[in-house]
């Protein structure tokens, strides 16, 4: 018997956008946000106010990232951090866009992959993170 398969819904991402954006509201910073499904697709983009053309590809790619190595791009920025230089060259081997900063995190629900959320462009890579993990906090995931 097949297992039941979760999926993020349009309506999922939504709410979770405007939570993101309520957030990037409250700190007053411009920033790009993305929601992507389990594939690294995007479901929603939202570019804020007096954000950086580039912003909105980065989010993309960190959102997709994030999904693609089920963790957060923080744990794969570190890791590159630490001196493992050649995670720098993987996106060559991959399809989907490869964005490995902070900012970008994959989304569960009941152990399953739902999709990723990720923000770029706030002009300071906390804040990315700062607004992300509220708007994660604030739906339950």
């Amino acid at each position: 018997m097949p297992t039941s398969i979760l999926k993020m819904t349009y309506n999922d991402a939504k709410s979770l956008m405007q939570a993101a954006v309520k957030s990037a509201e409250k700190y007053k910073v411009p920033g790009a946000i993305a929601i992507v499904d389990k594939g690294g697709n995007p479901i929603l983009l939202e570019s804020l106010e007096n954000t950086m053309s580039g912003a909105s590809k980065i989010a993309i790619g960190k959102a997709a990232t994030a999904v693609t190595f089920l963790r957060p791009t923080k744990a794969i920025e570190d890791v590159i951090l630490e001196g493992r230089s050649p995670m720098l060259v993987l996106d060559s081997s991959l399809s989907n866009a490869y964005v490995p900063l902070k900012g970008g995190y994959p989304i569960w629900y009941e152990n399953q992959l739902l999709g990723g959320i990720a923000v770029a462009g706030t002009m300071d890579a906390e804040m990315d993170e700062v607004i992300v993990l509220e708007a994660i906090e604030n739906k339950g995931w």
